[in-house]
């Protein structure tokens, strides 16, 4: 079985700094010669740093499944590499137990890992599950792990079965692709594997893995723990990373390689310096996000004007949807969805679509109830809503809308990263339902 380290882009970029190195010998003849720029020196001793994190990293992912995919963990790319480094290092000092809770903490740091999830229930695939995916998130960080659990394993269940046509517990299932972190061997297939081991015996002994079976059929009842809970939230964010690399075919015909031209190269090194340096941008800026503290009625109104709210945040773009949906601008609306709900419709086909979620209601009246900054890139405002039916009688609604932080492409970015727009997902609005109402 081929290494992680062996896959298609390592030997790429592997080839990338041999053909570096290569040129600096030949350069180095050359100021022999008295050919020399400080402009060479100084790309080569960046080439050199480059080359060193590229080796470290490129080990990384088979040392920590060498060290930890037994106990439930394994690489993929979404993973904080400086977690893996850390954990890998109290293994390697005989702590892989403190190399264990390390993976735990980061796991239950809402702040940490909160774009992932938010990145992972923007997924087309997921939008369906959206609702209960969240609200088993939330029971994972207040601690009610006997619901986060069974709700996540079956998350995975169907989210695999959607995109490859068998679950991921499935008897015969593939979850490998080539050139692929997550979907290696040693990831992603090796924890089905592992998870989907048949459970025989009804037992309340606390366990540290999720297994499917005896979770879901009532074998397992010592299951409610953080280690369940965190191994199996950590292996519903691999998914995103497979399911991209899906998307992109890799699950066909393995591609073998070749070396490439001197300008595919370049480029090569280049793409990979930026997204290297980009991912790191993104973590650092992570590190020091914190969610702010917002109270109703003291910080903000909880009725005002569009105006009356600071530019560019997620009351605003609430606010300006309520003061649209008072006055039954559908239009308004429609231009503060997502890109993933307005993708491929123009503002008048969004129009029709937000006119019918509230085809028998009107909106009469409302006050913000309060304001959650569930991640970097997501923010929750429930709202009190008072809505008039056809009949004329009125009833109450506590919305909880759901906004994100995107950019111009649509991609999630952590808040104030970059340039963005804070804009609704469908399920925030499809969301007002005749359920919980009060009726009046």
């Amino acid at each position: 079985m081929a290494n992680i380290k062996d896959n298609y882009s390592f030997q790429e970029l592997e080839y990338m700094f041999k053909g570096a190195n290569d040129l600096k010998s030949f350069l180095r003849q050359g100021k022999r010669l008295g050919f020399s720029t400080k402009q060479s020196t100084i790309f080569f001793s960046k080439i050199k740093k480059m080359e060193k994190e590229f080796n470290s990293l490129r080990n990384l992912p088979d040392t920590f499944n060498k060290h930890f995919s037994e106990r439930g963990w394994f690489a993929y790319e979404s993973l904080d590499t400086r977690i893996m480094e850390k954990s890998i290092k109290l293994a390697e000092q005989g702590n892989v137990d403190e190399g264990e809770q390390l993976l735990i903490n980061h796991f239950m740091d809402r702040d940490s890992i909160g774009v992932f999830i938010a990145q992972l229930s923007h997924m087309k695939e997921f939008k369906a599950r959206h609702t209960l995916f969240w609200n088993a998130v939330e029971d994972h960080f207040e601690g009610r792990y006997y619901a986060s659990v069974p709700v996540m394993l079956m998350m995975m269940d169907g989210f695999v079965s959607d995109i490859g046509q068998k679950g991921f517990f499935a008897e015969s299932v593939d979850l490998n692709a080539w050139d692929s972190v997550a979907a290696h061997s040693s990831g992603l297939q090796k924890m089905a594997s592992i998870f989907g081991d048949s459970r025989e015996e009804t037992t309340d002994e606390k366990i540290t893995l999720p297994y499917r079976h005896g979770i879901l059929h009532g074998r397992d009842l010592g299951y409610a723990n953080v280690h369940v809970s965190a191994k199996t939230l950590s292996t519903l964010l691999a998914l995103g990373d497979w399911a991209r690399v899906i998307r992109d075919g890799k699950n066909d015909e393995r591609k073998e390689f070749t070396p490439p031209t001197m300008e595919e190269a370049a480029q090569v090194i280049i793409t990979s310096v930026e997204q290297r340096r980009e991912n790191r941008k993104i973590q650092k800026y992570l590190d020091q996000w914190k969610a702010r503290n917002i109270e109703v009625g003291i910080h903000i109104p909880e009725k005002g004007e569009i105006n009356d709210y600071e530019e560019d945040t997620p009351e605003q773009t609430v606010v300006s949807f309520l003061h649209f949906l008072l006055r039954g601008n559908y239009g308004g609306i429609a231009k503060l969805t997502c890109q993933s709900w307005r993708k491929n419709k123009s503002i008048g086909v969004m129009a029709g679509e937000v006119r019918e979620f509230f085809k028998h209601k009107k909106l009469t009246d409302y006050k913000l109830v309060s304001v959650q900054d569930t991640a970097a890139a997501c923010t929750t405002i429930y709202v009190w809503m008072q809505l008039k039916r056809e009949n004329d009688t009125y009833f109450e609604h506590e919305a909880e809308l759901r906004v994100i932080f995107e950019n111009k492409e649509g991609e999630l970015i952590p808040r104030g990263f970059g340039e963005g727009k804070w804009k609704f997902l469908k399920h925030s609005l499809s969301g007002i339902e005749w359920s919980d109402i009060k009726a009046r």
